[in-house]
């Protein structure tokens, strides 16, 4: 079924995930509800939240940044030689996290948020074993400086850039350096702004006061528990699989499965940021989460297994569209 098509990379995938995209854009359109409310204490997000009111519209852009996201993993996975280049899972399960997790009366932050952080991490990757690679730092770190301004809880990502940039280079400052310039460049683009139009100004740094004054714990909705507890069992079973069978067979395989480790233990952060729910954790968790399942599920050697597993994927998937749709 599933298996057979994502472990034969792009030529097997492509009808597939084209067809799930298209048709849950419409599912999503036609959901007279909302499970979840978006709830960030960041002015701009909330500002534009309240300038878009049409329905198709918010689906429309938020499945735009849902298929750049989907395709910067499918880049992260093959061109960075993350996977194998058949392995197209990861891409098939982030998709599904995108697209449960999107809300279809509001834009869903989370989902602009990744495709920044994505990008930066698809940069960071592509500087290994390369020299003159000061323009892509500054990029990424631009970027993912950019992504603080759309969630603040992205901020949780900026130590983890300098620990990746340990991971994959050896040190040199002017490496850092860049890297610190990139930050700062959005900062100081965005305070001149507000500057000349006297309008939030220092709005970074209060954000971030208040992002670590109200840590707390999320409020999770029933619908999603069922697939909460799914992508729990099967990461233990995947991390399992990572220790026993150990990280890849090659050193920038190795190097990317412990970026994916650090990036589980930073997004703990983001679990208990304020205005967390149960939606929000998941997208914060999907990029490790697709690369640790989609590689644990491309590993198993009995494809009915690979199948049955996607089955109850997939059943937890619809709980959350029956919920939408008050069937349940």
């Amino acid at each position: 079924m599933f298996a057979g098509l994502l472990n034969k990379g792009i030529r097997g995938s492509l009808v597939l995930l084209s067809i799930i995209f298209v048709t849950t854009a419409i599912v999503l359109y036609f959901a007279p509800k909302s499970l979840e409310v978006n709830n960030y204490p960041n002015v701009f997000y909330n500002y534009f939240s309240q300038k878009l009111t049409n329905k198709l519209f918010i689906v429309v852009l938020n499945f735009l940044f849902i298929g750049i996201g989907v395709l910067l993993i499918s880049f992260i996975a093959v061109k960075q030689e993350v996977v194998d280049k058949q392995n197209y899972f990861p891409v098939f399960i982030f998709l599904l996290l995108s697209i449960v997790s999107v809300n279809p009366n509001q834009l869903t932050p989370q989902i602009f948020t990744n495709v920044f952080i994505l990008y930066s991490i698809y940069k960071l990757l592509d500087t290994y074993r390369k020299e003159n690679v000061l323009s892509q730092l500054f990029e990424a770190a631009f970027w993912l400086g950019i992504s603080a301004y759309i969630t603040i809880s992205s901020i949780i990502s900026f130590p983890l850039f300098f620990i990746v940039l340990l991971i994959l280079r050896p040190f040199y400052w002017r490496d850092w350096a860049i890297a610190i310039l990139g930050f700062i460049a959005p900062i100081f683009i965005c305070e001149s702004i507000a500057y000349l139009s006297d309008y939030s100004q220092w709005y970074l740094f209060k954000s971030v006061g208040v992002f670590l004054q109200f840590l707390k714990p999320p409020s999770l909705s029933e619908y999603y528990l069922p697939l909460t507890a799914f992508l729990v069992i099967t990461l233990l079973f995947a991390v399992f699989q990572n220790l026993v069978r150990g990280f890849g067979n090659t050193v920038k395989k190795q190097k990317a499965k412990i970026i994916l480790f650090w990036f589980l233990f930073f997004a703990t952060f983001g679990f208990f940021s304020g205005g967390a729910n149960s939606s929000s954790i998941i997208l914060i968790y999907a990029f490790p989460l697709s690369f640790f399942i989609g590689d644990f599920l491309y590993g198993l050697k009995q494809t009915k297994i690979a199948n049955t597993i996607l089955v109850f994927f997939l059943l937890c998937v619809l709980v959350v569209f029956l919920g939408e749709y008050n069937v349940m």
